[in-house]
């Protein structure tokens, strides 16, 4: 558990690093700083956990251990 507990955090921290360089480079970029710059960065922000949920919805079944009773049914 400690272990799985662990490499979520890393990839957690990891994920945030990419994330922020990623926002400071486009936001930074000189076409996009005389307008707007933060209006593209909010709109893939907003989608961005709507993707997960149909993902989560199309990616998680039902399995064998369903029908065998040791799990609970999606």
């Amino acid at each position: 558990m400690a272990t799985v507990s662990g490499m979520s955090g890393t990839g957690a921290g990891i994920g945030t690093i990419i994330a922020f360089k990623l926002i400071g480079y486009f936001s930074d970029r000189p076409h996009v700083a005389a307008s707007h710059s933060f209006d593209h960065i909010i709109v893939v922000a907003g989608i961005v956990p709507f993707i997960g949920m149909l993902l989560v919805l199309l990616l998680v079944r039902n399995t064998k251990a369903t029908e065998q009773g040791l799990v609970r049914p999606i």
